[in-house]
């Protein structure tokens, strides 16, 4: 398979990206094992499985399996955001998979689905799981599908923490959202405090459709998350 995914930034400036970031923690991910034989034929299973039972996610939960093949996709990265640096990398990490979240003022969610690691000499693909909290301008509740483009690997990007930079927008009876998505600072839980020196830097991009129940057509959230990964293939 061959292809290239091109992300491109326009019209950010530094108070795009102001955030409350004081709830975050810099967690060290645990080691991880491979699965055997058998545990990697039952996952495959259970992924061709939701396949089945859904035709609208079929398409990517197959086009994800597909790339366990040696991948030769390219992401190029162009733009920039501020005085904030871009994540560049040869590796990146694609997910695909559900989200769901509700709160007024703080919000808490939860997401699951399949990422896909461009790595070399062969691509990764595994299952992931996240919980956030943070604080968003609406009140509401909401389901969906989500997306992500992260320009590193799945080990550096996708697990561990991250800080989501969101803008929703009600369009009919969905909410489209657009994400940024920055690296979280090395704080305390309490008294919140930074730890250690800490750069910002974009790692990545997402995107989310949705449906629920809003009072406002318009949102913006500011969401930290904890992320775990289970890769399927070594």
């Amino acid at each position: 398979m061959s292809g290239q995914i091109t992300v491109t930034f326009r019209g950010f400036t530094n108070q795009n990206v102001a955030a409350n970031i004081s709830r975050s923690v810099k967690v060290k991910v645990p080691a991880r094992s491979v699965p055997g034989a058998i545990e990697e034929s039952l996952i495959k299973t259970g992924l061709e499985g939701v396949a089945m039972a859904s035709s609208r996610r079929a398409p990517t939960i197959r086009s994800l399996l597909a790339l366990m093949t040696p991948p030769r996709a390219v992401m190029n990265i162009v733009g920039m955001v501020g005085s904030i640096p871009i994540r560049r990398s040869s590796d990146f990490t694609i997910t695909a998979g559900f989200t769901a979240s509700a709160g007024a003022v703080v919000s808490v969610g939860a997401g699951a689905g399949v990422y896909f690691w461009n790595k070399s000499p062969s691509g990764e693909v595994g299952l992931y799981g996240s919980l956030s909290a943070g604080l968003i301008s609406n009140i509401g509740a909401g389901a969906g599908d989500a997306f992500a483009y992260l320009f590193d690997r799945a080990p550096t990007v996708l697990a561990g923490d991250i800080i989501a930079l969101e803008v929703d927008v009600e369009i009919g009876p969905v909410t489209v959202g657009g994400q940024i998505f920055i690296t979280a600072p090395p704080v305390s839980l309490w008294p919140p405090a930074l730890t250690g020196t800490w750069m910002p830097e974009i790692v990545g991009v997402g995107f989310t459709v949705t449906a629920g129940v809003s009072a406002l057509p318009i949102n913006i959230a500011v969401t930290p998350s904890r992320t775990w990964i289970l890769p399927i293939t070594p």
